[in-house]
């Protein structure tokens, strides 16, 4: 049988030898390139190895893939009062332009689909939500009328926090942050603080703006030295104003058009309020006298519940309120006291001077995890 030829390998030249480090360089080039390309337009398309890839080569402003979880500790916001207020009324625009982007979207539509979005999310983790409008009507009352209505929602409930929801606006159009007002000086509602701290950080992850205020949550003060904002101002319960960005930026104001954006901000603000419950949040209640009628000279008992202790699990057997924060005033005026930390009561003795009056009461304190008191104002009524 004749012998089957074999086929002459090619020998590579040196020339192409030399040349193929220099080839596999280029193309390892032109695929880096295609897919920061591809980065740039937000197509993932080219899988990246997220254990290998240093982490500046990632962008802050590239959102994630939309998801909408309630995590196992939204638990916490079980029974909790929320009053949403979406700000402004869009039909109220007279001249056409007023509160509106650039190309027209106006800021009073986006704020009720915010709070529609945040109010499911609420709802799935079974706290009791009111919206101060749930559509986008003029109420036809003046400002000053329609805001006292609004606040008065939660005063009267009375809401465990009133969440005011806005988008800003600015002249100049590069402008685009997150801030969260609360009213007046720092002490006047600590409990405001303590949400406004945890929505600023909600709405954070959830937009990736690229600008960032070194203090996201700022006095209202700072815009209106004389008085502030009136829906906080007039707030008799937590209180706090949300600007999650500005609807004057061009760019932002196509990414607040869409729903899906809409809802990744609801998300930012829910998760905010998980993280606020599940730190807790400190309760006061008058055991004695149970109706708050007290004579000069007689003894009020406060229970006091730091919102962690309750919960039981490590550490749940100890008490969770730091000694050195407890606040005690009666009227203008701080007042001796004495505690039972075993209990959890606090004991006070109305002044024999005190005057004769409704007079409030107030305690406050700060838990473990920087906390303070819901509702710290106490209503005495002070006889002879």
């Amino acid at each position: 049988m004749a012998e089957t030829a074999q086929p002459r390998r090619r020998r590579r030249s040196s020339k192409a030898r030399r040349l193929q480090p220099l080839l596999w360089a280029l193309g390892g080039a032109l695929l880096g390139a295609l897919t920061a390309k591809l980065l740039d337009h937000g197509q993932r398309t080219i899988p990246i190895d997220h254990t290998r890839t240093p982490a500046q080569q990632y962008r802050w402003t590239d959102l994630p893939a939309p998801g909408f979880p309630i995590p196992p500790q939204a638990r916490y916001l079980s029974g909790l009062r929320v009053v949403l207020d979406p700000g402004h009324v869009g039909q109220r625009d007279p001249g056409g332009t007023w509160k509106r982007g650039p190309t027209g979207l106006r800021e009073a539509e986006v704020n009720l689909r915010v709070a529609q979005f945040l109010r499911q999310f609420l709802e799935a983790a079974n706290a009791e939500v009111r919206l101060t409008r749930s559509t986008d009507e003029s109420l036809d009352l003046p400002d000053k009328d329609d805001l006292q209505q609004r606040v008065e929602l939660a005063n009267s409930w009375p809401a465990d926090l009133f969440l005011s929801i806005h988008h800003n606006a600015s002249a100049d159009a590069r402008a685009n942050y997150t801030a969260v007002f609360y009213h007046g000086g720092p002490g006047r509602s600590p409990a405001s603080l303590d949400a406004a701290r945890h929505l600023a950080a909600g709405l954070s992850a959830a937009l990736r703006l690229e600008t960032q205020l070194p203090c996201p949550v700022v006095s209202d003060l700072a815009l209106h030295a004389n008085d502030g904002f009136a829906v906080l101002r007039l707030a008799e319960v937590p209180a706090v104003l949300c600007e999650a960005s500005f609807h004057t930026n061009p760019q932002e104001e196509q990414r607040l058009r869409d729903p899906l954006y809409n809802r990744r901000e609801a998300y930012g603000l829910f998760v905010g309020l998980v993280g606020w419950a599940y730190d807790g949040l400190p309760r006061v209640r008058l055991l004695q006298p149970a109706d708050g009628r007290v004579r000069r000279g007689g003894e009020v008992i406060v229970e006091l519940d730091d919102g962690l202790s309750a919960r039981g699990g490590l550490g749940g057997d100890r008490r969770e309120i730091r000694a050195d924060s407890l606040r005690v005033q009666l009227g203008e005026r701080k007042v001796p006291y004495a505690v039972d930390w075993a209990r959890r009561r606090l004991r006070v003795t109305i002044p024999r001077q005190q005057r004769s009056a409704t007079t409030l009461l107030e305690v406050d304190f700060v838990n473990l995890l920087g906390q303070h008191v819901l509702h710290p104002r106490l209503v005495l009524e002070i006889s002879d």
